[in-house]
């Protein structure tokens, strides 16, 4: 059984990432500037409370090109050395009963002090736009070795502009009946099942298939 979640109820969890955000950017102030986003579920009133009672929130961390590993080298280090160097600082801010999950396409908090909550921050390029995310891409031979590689986003601008253009039924009907019952799928899976999507992504996926699907006149 799922329910939604408002704004207010999740507020503990959106002071939590600000506050993580920050201090994470300060370990990597070296080598990174990033800005921050919440996306997906509290960004489209979509977000859900499973039957255990726990929530998630969703962030992106949007590379910037005033990183100072960037000026340096004019190129970003390999997915795979950005995600670890991103992990190792989560892990290192830390507090109380929180642990950290190295995912697919995201560095996933989980809290479990209070009301559990899970938060997903995924990494974007931001060069020259917001189009790409690293996914865990392991090779066939080592499975068993994490390896990171720059995917494409498929349309997500296109995806929040047709979902902003859409009236305020149509924009119930797709979270109610489609985005929703695709999250509940999706919060069923293992956190290292490497089918399992973000919130966000999923959003930019299902918008961009429905706005494909031919409507009734």
């Amino acid at each position: 059984m799922f329910k939604r979640i408002t704004k207010k109820q999740c507020s503990i969890a959106r002071q939590r990432a600000n506050t993580l955000l920050n201090d994470v950017q300060k370990k990597l102030k070296d080598r990174y500037k990033f800005d921050k986003r919440l996306v997906g579920s509290r960004a489209w009133g979509t977000m859900i409370e499973d039957d255990k009672g726990e929530y998630d929130l969703d962030y992106q961390i949007l590379l910037s090109k005033n990183s100072p590993v960037y000026k340096k080298n004019k190129a970003f280090p390999a997915p795979t050395e950005i995600k670890n160097e991103f992990y190792s600082a989560f892990k290192k801010c830390l507090k109380g009963k929180e642990n950290i999950e190295n995912s697919s396409t995201a560095i996933t908090l989980i809290n479990e002090d209070g009301k559990p909550y899970h938060i997903d921050f995924v990494i974007i390029k931001a060069l020259p736009e917001n189009n790409l995310i690293i996914r865990r891409n392991n090779k066939k031979e080592t499975p068993q070795h994490n390896e990171f590689t720059w995917n494409e986003l498929p349309k997500w601008k296109e995806a929040y502009t047709y979902f902003r253009s859409l009236p305020p039924k149509e924009k119930q009907y797709l979270i109610e009946n489609i985005i929703i019952p695709k999250k509940q799928t999706e919060k069923t899976k293992p956190e290292n099942d490497p089918s399992k999507i973000s919130s966000s992504a999923l959003f930019v996926r299902e918008v961009n298939n429905y706005k494909c699907q031919p409507k009734k006149k």
